[in-house]
């Protein structure tokens, strides 16, 4: 008897909020260069609609929805901020993990907050995330990395502090993309469409023929958005590597087994291509990711998993997702259906 999404369970590891506390925040004075107006929130050159993003019972509704026991939250990257100066820095990343944190906290262990981190600065990255590694703290099920790194890059020595301490205290890191700084893609809405994939591709180029995986073997980082078109140029990484083209380093870790490190996210809107990501990548290193609430998510759970047999899908919405941030992160106090079992 084939059974229904709802008895499969499992994560959404890519969904958003934007803290109702810093909504408020924000309404009263505007702080940080950010205000709100009928409904929306200016950030920069960016205006999020605040309904539903801003409505943690909205997503609660959708987990529920979709069958699941919970998701994994992030703050959408319109907050990631590198625009700020170094000393408005740690009070708006303080600000930011504190509404996330106590926004996620109202509704047990249905929604994971992956706290963020703000990569631009290394070392003060480096030293959030190891403020919640002191702590002990897990009510974090992860932590949200950028791709807007000022000119640096994810392989360069400067990072190695953070993928230490996210290596001890065994915590993942969702790698999401922020804004592409192309021009040329301001037309066609490519800024998205082919900028988001784009940015998440090159964090991942670094990753791999930087060397970061050797060096950091223990280190999990999650790609949204499929992984960006990371999977269809690894074999052209590694023609680079073992030809020896000017610039590309030796690796001892070759391109197409770096990529096996990385989990994504199944968010790609086409049956094909996340069957190609299955083979490439393997089935293990895929996850559930619907980038709810924005317009270039999935409308619900199946929405790239409903060709898959039973098994791959229950694979792919529990197990790997437990695998890549942890079990005792995602279920620590009982799963949201289970609660809701004991509750009648």
């Amino acid at each position: 008897m084939t059974q229904t999404p709802t008895d499969l369970g499992g994560w959404d590891v890519h969904t958003h909020l934007i803290p109702p506390a810093l909504v408020e925040a924000v309404a009263e004075k505007a702080v940080f260069g950010m205000t709100t107006a009928a409904g929306t929130l200016r950030v920069c050159a960016h205006g999020v609609p605040l309904h539903p993003i801003s409505d943690a019972d909205k997503l609660v509704d959708r987990v529920a929805r979709d069958g699941l026991d919970g998701a994994l939250v992030s703050v959408p990257p319109p907050l990631f901020r590198p625009d700020l100066g170094a000393g408005e820095r740690r009070a708006y990343v303080a600000m930011i993990n504190a509404g996330l944190r106590q926004a996620c906290a109202a509704h047990g262990a249905r929604l994971r907050p992956l706290a963020y981190l703000p990569v631009e600065d290394p070392a003060l990255a480096a030293e959030v995330a190891e403020q919640l590694d002191e702590s002990l703290d897990e009510s974090w099920a992860g932590v949200v990395i950028g791709t807007e790194l000022l000119g640096r890059s994810y392989a360069d020595a400067d990072y190695a502090p953070l993928w230490t301490v996210l290596e001890r205290r065994g915590l993942a890191a969702f790698l999401h993309p922020g804004t592409c700084p192309d021009a040329r893609l301001d037309r066609h809405y490519l800024s998205n469409l082919l900028g988001n994939p784009y940015e998440t591709t090159l964090a991942a180029a670094d990753f791999i023929l930087g060397g970061v995986f050797e060096r950091h073997p223990r280190l999990t980082i999650v790609l949204a958005h499929g992984g960006g078109c990371a999977a269809t140029l690894a074999g052209r990484w590694q023609q680079g590597v073992l030809t020896k083209r000017p610039g590309v380093p030796e690796r001892t870790l070759l391109p197409r087994d770096a990529l096996r490190r990385f989990y994504v996210d199944s968010l790609v809107h086409d049956p094909a291509y996340l069957d190609y990501l299955i083979t490439v990548m393997g089935a293990d290193r895929i996850v559930l990711g619907s980038d709810w609430p924005f317009p270039m998510g999935a409308a619900d759970a199946d929405h790239d998993l409903g060709h898959l047999d039973e098994a791959l899908r229950r694979k792919i919405r529990c197990a790997n997702a437990e695998a890549a941030f942890g079990r005792h992160r995602l279920r620590g106090g009982g799963t949201g259906r289970d609660a809701q079992v004991a509750g009648g």
